[in-house]
C-alpha cells in the first residue's frame, strides 16, 4: 500500500513540474523530473540495461538441395505441421532456385526450436528441424518428406504492441490506451501485407498511430493500397492542427523512410462512433472493461490490411516483424509527441521534432509481445508491482512475473504466458 501512495503522490508532483516546464522551458528541472519518475514506478530496481526486447531475430541461410527444382515456397515455423502440431509462420519465402537462400525470421526469444518447410506447388511440405543457434539449414535427412499438411494447422505469427497515452508523464501502467495486433505475409514476389488489428482503445484522448518501415526509404516503396479500400480513417476529419498532417497511406519521415499511415484518432479507427450532431466524437475505453458502463464499451476488434508493393523485391526476404516501428502520437500542453512500441526506437522522431528527457531509468510507454493472444490488463490494473520480494498486479507469477523481468531481463522471459485471469481483458 506504501508503494501505491507514492506510487500517486509522485504522479501529482511530476504533473506539477512538467506543467512549470511547459511554461517556462528554462525552470524545467530533468535531474527533478528523473527522480519523480523513478520515484512513481511500480517496479523496483529496474534493470539499467533493458531493452524491453521479448523476441529475437535470426539471419540464416537454406539449402535446398534436391528439393529445390520443385519447390516453390520456404516457411519457418514454430512447430511441425507435418506432425499435426499447430504452428505459426515465422517467416514465408518465394524460392528463388538457388543453391542458396538467404533469409530472416523473428520469433519469441523463448523459442530454441524451429522448423523449416519446403512447400511445392501441390501444398505438399518437406521439413527439417532446426535449432535457434542453427545458422545453416540443409535438407540433407529431412524429417517429414512430401508430407500433406492441413493448411488449419498453419496461421500468420502476431505481435502485440501495446501503449500508454501519457508521456512525459508515467501512466497507470496498464499498457492498453492502444492495443494494436500486427501481422505480416508475403502475397507477392515484390509485395508484403500487413494485417493491423484494433483490439483496444484504453484512452480517452485522441491518440493517432503510424508505422515506420526500420530500413526502407519512402523512395523504396511504389505504392500502399488496401484491401477492399478499407480504412481505419473511414469518416475522419481532419483538425486545424492534425495528429498526422497527411490522408496518404504512404508517407516519408523527417528523414525520408517509409511511413504507413494508419489512423488519425483511435476512437474514430474502432468504427463504433461517428461525428455527433456538435461535430465532436463520442469517447469511450473500448475492450477495456469485462462490463460495459456509461465510460466502458465492448466492441468487435477491427482490422485493416496494408499492401506495401516495394520496387527491389529481393530486399523483402529480410522484412520481419522486427522491421515494422508502430508507434502512436499523442499531445501534451500542446506538443505531439511519439510513443515508440519497440524501445530502440524510444528516442527516433519520425513525423513530429520535439525533445524530451530520456536518462532515467523507468518502465517504457508501450511493449512489444510476442504473440497475438496478449491479455492485456484491465484498465486501471498495473501490469506488474515488484517491490523487493512483494509481486502485485495482472503478471505476478513468480519466477514468471512481469515485475522480475523488468528487475532482471534474463529471467520470467515467459512472463506474459502467466495471467491473473480476474485482472486481463
Amino acid at each position: 500500500m506504501t508503494r501505491v501512495k507514492n506510487f500517486l503522490k509522485g504522479a501529482c508532483l511530476l504533473l506539477a513540474l512538467l506543467t512549470v516546464a511547459s511554461c517556462n522551458k528554462d525552470m524545467f528541472n530533468e535531474a527533478d523530473y528523473n527522480t519523480l519518475v523513478e520515484t512513481v514506478q511500480p517496479v523496483k530496481n529496474i534493470q539499467a540495461s533493458h531493452t524491453w526486447q521479448l523476441a529475437a531475430t535470426h539471419y540464416i541461410t537454406v539449402e535446398p538441395r534436391a528439393y529445390k527444382a520443385s519447390m516453390k515456397r520456404l516457411q519457418i515455423l514454430s512447430a511441425n505441421p507435418a506432425r499435426g502440431q499447430g504452428a505459426d509462420i515465422l517467416g514465408d519465402y518465394l524460392l528463388t532456385g538457388s543453391d542458396r537462400e538467404y533469409v530472416a525470421f523473428t520469433a519469441p526469444s523463448i523459442l530454441t526450436q524451429f522448423y523449416a518447410a519446403l512447400i511445392d506447388e501441390a501444398g505438399t511440405y518437406t521439413v527439417t528441424p532446426f535449432k535457434a543457434s542453427d545458422r545453416n539449414i540443409a535438407f540433407d535427412s529431412p524429417t517429414d518428406v512430401r508430407a500433406a499438411v492441413d493448411e488449419k494447422k498453419t496461421g500468420l505469427q502476431v505481435f502485440s504492441y501495446c501503449f500508454e497515452d501519457e508521456m512525459p508523464q508515467p501512466g497507470d501502467y496498464d499498457y492498453n490506451d492502444v492495443v494494436l495486433r500486427i501481422s505480416q505475409e508475403r502475397t507477392a514476389t515484390n509485395q508484403i501485407t500487413l494485417n493491423v488489428t484494433l483490439a483496444a482503445v484504453g484512452s480517452l484522448a485522441q491518440v493517432a498511430a503510424a508505422i515506420r518501415l526500420v530500413g526502407y526509404n519512402f523512395e523504396d516503396i511504389e505504392r500502399v493500397t488496401t484491401v477492399d479500400d478499407e480504412s481505419f480513417d473511414e469518416g475522419i476529419r481532419k483538425s486545424a492542427v492534425p495528429f498526422i498532417n497527411s490522408t496518404d497511406l504512404l508517407m516519408s519521415s523527417i528523414s525520408g523512410e517509409a511511413v504507413i499511415n494508419l489512423f488519425e484518432d483511435a476512437h474514430v479507427a474502432t468504427g463504433a462512433y461517428g461525428y455527433t450532431s456538435e461535430g465532436y466524437i463520442p469517447r469511450y475505453k473500448y475492450n477495456v472493461s469485462k462490463t460495459t458502463s456509461e465510460e466502458y464499451e465492448m466492441v468487435s476488434p477491427r482490422t485493416v490490411s496494408y499492401v506495401i508493393t516495394f520496387k527491389n523485391p529481393t530486399l523483402l526476404d529480410y522484412f520481419t516483424l522486427a522491421t515494422l516501428d508502430p508507434f502512436v502520437i499523442v499531445e501534451y500542453n500542446g506538443i505531439l509527441m511519439e510513443e515508440h512500441a519497440v524501445y530502440e526506437y524510444r528516442n527516433y522522431t519520425v513525423l513530429h521534432d520535439y525533445s524530451q528527457p530520456t536518462s532515467a531509468v523507468i518502465l517504457p510507454w508501450a511493449l512489444v509481445v510476442p504473440t497475438g493472444s496478449f491479455r492485456y490488463p484491465l484498465d486501471g490494473i498495473n501490469i506488474g508491482f515488484a517491490n523487493d520480494d512483494a509481486l502485485f498486479g495482472a503478471y505476478m507469477t513468480n519466477n514468471h512475473s512481469f515485475g522480475q523481468w523488468a528487475s532482471n531481463s534474463t529471467t520470467s522471459c515467459d512472463w506474459y504466458n502467466y495471467p491473473t485471469s480476474n485482472m486481463v481483458y
